[in-house]
């Protein structure tokens, strides 16, 4: 018999439940903030997705690959959630793949992101897809049994007076190229800034969470990228949102590994930033407005900077 492509529907979710130890995570994000997709507040997350959809190769009835995709709240762009075949180097998971991409392009989005480990059996078929690989990162993960905050922290919320500051920070450290894929920050929480001794601002951690744990992008110069200084933001982060820590280190700054590497912290393996384009765009995501440093829209608008002088 042939195979046939269909959507995704709550008849499979059966099988979704039992291959769900298989699956191929492509959203770590997610995975560290609210835990396995199929998992109860996986689930519950995706309750704020705008739009979401699947796609199934079946054979007589019988899944051999599935695949899915979301479109998180206020977000611009499709992210791929996890792929899993019977038979990975048997499948057809490319024709999978554009097929979802077909589903996606009805949505007015103008690309695809995900994340996949670099050792993934999947990844050729993603490049077969036409997806290019932007970026790579690692993540570094503490639990609460090792984390300790300090009397006095170099760390301090980040207000309106630091956009300015951050922005060129930011274009320091972030190439060009790549600055369309990775926006200064995603604006879900206000995050930390430290500045050196003489008031100048040396990086800023991007941060977002959810029920299981709290993600932690870090922006840092070289100078200011040592283990007593992320040992000293873990505790501060720790204390403040009481979930464990998951520092993303990507690979255009490869000396925040060297610290984080001296940390007792859990290591993912590399993960590539993938990414396919639906249409091309003009994107400037680096011209944040500074209303994201005044309050969180994850807080329904309470969590307030400290008011400027």
């Amino acid at each position: 018999m042939t195979a046939n492509l269909r959507n995704l529907n709550a008849l499979d979710f059966s099988y979704l439940i039992r291959q769900s130890h298989t699956f191929e995570n492509l959203d770590t994000l997610h995975l560290v903030t609210n835990g396995e997709p199929l998992s109860f507040m996986g689930m519950a997350s995706t309750l704020f997705a705008q739009k979401h959809t699947g796609i199934v190769l079946e054979l007589d009835g019988k899944p051999l690959v599935v695949a899915r995709a979301v479109q998180w709240q206020d977000e611009d762009f499709a992210q791929l959630q996890f792929i899993n075949a019977m038979e990975p180097a048997e499948s057809n998971n490319v024709a999978v793949l554009e097929a979802l991409l077909k589903e996606i392009g009805a949505w007015g989005l103008t690309r695809v992101m995900g994340d996949i480990s670099t050792d993934s059996i999947y990844l050729s078929d993603f490049r077969k897809a036409n997806f290019i690989v932007w970026a790579s990162h690692r993540s570094y993960s503490l639990s609460a049994p090792v984390l300790g905050a300090s009397e006095s922290s170099a760390w301090r919320t980040w207000t309106a007076k630091d956009y300015a500051n951050m922005k060129t920070l930011y274009q320091r450290l972030v190439p060009s190229r790549i600055r369309q894929y990775e926006p200064m920050t995603r604006s879900k929480v206000l995050g930390k800034v430290i500045s050196d001794a003489s008031g100048n601002l040396t990086g800023y951690v991007d941060l977002d969470y959810g029920s299981k744990g709290l993600w932690a992008q870090l922006f840092l110069l070289p100078e200011a990228s040592r283990p007593e200084v992320l040992e000293d933001l873990a505790g501060e982060l720790y204390m403040e949102y009481g979930r464990p820590i998951t520092f993303s280190a990507r690979s255009y700054m490869p000396w925040l590994r060297l610290a984080l590497d001296k940390l007792d912290a859990q290591a993912s393996g590399e993960r590539a930033l993938i990414v396919r384009h639906l249409a091309i765009k003009d994107a400037k995501p680096e011209q944040a407005g500074e209303t994201i440093f005044e309050k969180s829209p994850a807080e329904g608008g309470i969590f307030s900077a400290e008011s400027q002088n």
